[in-house]
């Protein structure tokens, strides 16, 4: 490829990603290697060539893993920037340091810090752009990567070509080589007699990254597919257009089945997004989990793969920690999302007073309690007693002592559990029934002027339930609330 092509070809990505606009300032990692130094000298032609007046901004961040190599490198870019007359940025932090106190991985800590150097460089610059290096044998080595990991769909589409930097900013992280190969990148270097550095760990199997590309992919190449590399760039393209349609296709069912929506904190109705197919129910899950812990977090199908278990367990208070941190609940028919503190224990519910009949929001719980009174007779007594839907009751409305309120549990409370041989504390109860102590804060207790009658959704009072005799039944139904639509007062 001639230099003139490689020009043509990357003003022609960057038209059609609508980023030729004049006077852009640009913010280029710059690391010294020929993928960054080959699109610092290209942006700068372009804007020549094109009359396009970009302030370019290079900027290294030394991570101090590799010594003197390293120092030469950050001394390597600065002469570089000094030499094309361009404003330099650099920065230097101890990545080893920070995980061996803190944890994690070299790879992912090094990762995140530079994105946080680049994005403070943005905002200092007044910088909307970030231009990155990465190219397409980068994308092939992530897509492997991730596949060994055990990613879902969203994994395989590889690394986004442009996407905020952070979710919401208005940066954004552009990276125009994306489609070029390592060997045509290297042959303009050598053509251009470009001055390069060579990074010591590319060649190195101590880290992940360098174990794929010298060891596994010459391997499946040499066994398997010596065009190993675009048949990875291929799957990651389809992967693209399916996960376009899915995303957009989530969205729309997303808004559908949100309850209650706070910052950092999602809840889900579980019923709707079980009824859901299993990739659109994976989809809303991926999406409540990017709007609690914005970022770009690459989970794995495990992760999601855990909650829809957990969506799909019957039981109420179970919990999923997730990295983030983040934990997400199943209580009653909702499925919280939010992240994991140290908060202490949830506040006591407060006293909400029952309309009988009628309707009654719970907002506490995000749930409505709604009260029916009917005659019944004997032989529809039978199969009501046979009822096996948790979220509705049919109680003896002759054994009820109105008014009715839905309030928290009281220390030391009593109640007898239908079927259960004889009374015993709500504590005692909800530890039977493995109901986490985080949950049990927010379990909602049904109450008559004698005390409790109906632990949601869990089990009604003996005192209360339908018998032969009875002739007028107090039917209750605790269903979702519906939460306003998003943006209204």
């Amino acid at each position: 490829m001639t230099w003139d092509s490689f020009l043509n070809q990357l003003q022609a990505w960057l038209e059609r990603r609508n980023l030729l606009a004049p006077s852009l300032n640009w913010v280029l990692g710059l690391s010294g290697g020929p993928d960054s130094t080959i699109l610092l000298h290209a942006l700068l032609a372009l804007s020549e060539r094109a009359e396009l007046h970009w302030n370019l901004f290079p900027a290294h961040l030394h991570h101090g893993l590799r010594a003197d190599e390293a120092d030469a490198d950050a001394a390597f870019a600065s002469d570089l920037a000094d030499e094309l007359n361009l404003p330099f940025h650099s920065e230097q932090v101890d990545i080893r340091a920070e995980v061996e106190s803190r944890g994690g991985s070299l790879e992912e800590t090094a990762r995140h810090r530079r994105y946080e150097f680049l994005e403070r460089v943005a905002l200092k610059t007044g910088s909307e752009l970030v231009a990155l290096a990465h190219h397409a044998d980068d994308n092939a080595e992530t897509i492997l990567h991730r596949i060994c990991r055990g990613t879902g769909l969203r994994g395989l589409a590889g690394i986004h070509d442009v996407r905020p930097i952070q979710p919401e900013s208005h940066i954004r992280v552009v990276r125009p080589l994306l489609r070029q190969r390592r060997s045509t990148i290297e042959e303009l270097c050598a053509a251009q007699g470009l001055e390069i550095r060579t990074d010591s760990t590319n060649r190195s199997l101590e880290f992940t990254r360098g174990r794929i590309r010298n060891k596994v992919m010459p391997l499946l190449a040499e066994t398997l597919n010596p065009q190993v590399t675009d048949a990875l760039l291929r799957l990651a393209e389809h992967a693209r257009w399916l996960g376009t349609y899915l995303e957009d296709a989530a969205a729309r069912t997303f808004d559908a089945l949100v309850i209650s929506e706070h910052p950092h904190y999602i809840v889900l109705n579980v019923r709707g997004l079980l009824g859901k197919q299993r990739i659109i129910q994976a989809e809303v899950i991926r999406r409540a989990l990017a709007l609690v812990n914005p970022g770009e977090q690459d989970l794995a199908f495990t992760h999601i793969d855990a909650i829809l278990r957990l969506a799909e367990d019957p039981a109420s208070g179970k919990e999923v920690h997730l990295p983030g941190p983040v934990v997400v609940r199943k209580q009653y028919d909702r499925l919280e999302f939010g992240p994991l503190t140290d908060e202490g224990p949830p506040p006591e519910l407060s006293s909400v007073f029952v309309a009988c009949p009628g309707r009654t929001p719970l907002a506490m719980l995000g749930l409505e309690l709604r009260a029916e009174i009917r005659n019944v007779g004997p032989l529809k007594i039978k199969g009501l007693q046979r009822n096996a839907n948790r979220y509705e009751e049919w109680l003896d409305y002759e054994q009820v002592r109105p008014p009715l309120l839905v309030r928290g549990r009281r220390e030391g409370e009593r109640f007898h559990p239908l079927g259960a041989p004889g009374a015993k504390t709500l504590g005692d109860f909800l530890s039977d029934e493995k109901v986490d102590p985080q949950v049990r804060a927010r379990t909602g207790i049904l109450c008559d002027q004698r005390g409790p009658i109906w632990v949601m959704p869990l089990r009604i009072d003996e005192r209360v339930k339908l018998r032969p005799r009875t002739r007028k039944a107090l039917r209750l139904v605790l269903t979702p609330l519906v939460a306003q639509p998003r943006g209204s007062a």
